[in-house]
């Protein structure tokens, strides 16, 4: 992951933790061709050190966009911001602008962030709910539990 230093840019925290959320930033990371855009993990010491006055819960909820004047984008607002520093993903953040498209992408994020750890963010996520390795083994050869 890119970890680019500097004022000038950008800073995406995510949950490192998730499978869906390290996909979705492998994705800007292979179209940020101008490296304008840090990658943190909600689990580094980097964000608690730069990010202090943030609430935990904030950052477990949904993704954070913080651009170099201090403006924050959270959920669906930071894929919006997301896709206009993308070159080629301008038109996609336009779309955001069609009445309702914004309503219902706040939902759709909202819908997939609250169960992200149920679809398809892989083991981790069973463990950080409880199970042991073998547990969830267990579960996905009998066909029940965890996905």
């Amino acid at each position: 992951m890119s970890e680019a230093s500097g004022a000038s840019s950008f800073v995406l925290i995510f949950d490192g933790a998730c499978g869906i959320c390290q996909r979705s930033v492998a994705w800007v990371e292979a179209r940020d061709h101008e490296d304008r855009i840090e990658m943190l993990s909600l689990q580094s010491e980097a964000v608690r050190e730069r990010f202090p006055s943030v609430p935990r819960s904030d950052l477990e909820a949904a993704m954070h966009l913080v651009a170099p004047d201090g403006r924050v984008w959270t959920g669906a607002r930071a894929v919006e911001e997301l896709l206009r520093l993308l070159p080629r993903w301008r038109l996609g953040a336009w779309t955001f602008r069609i009445p309702g498209v914004r309503l219902v992408a706040g939902w759709v994020y909202r819908m997939v962030a609250g169960n992200r750890h149920a679809l398809g963010c892989g083991d981790h996520c069973a463990l950080d709910e409880g199970l042991s390795d073998s547990e969830v083994r267990s579960t996905r050869d009998d066909g029940g539990g965890v996905p």
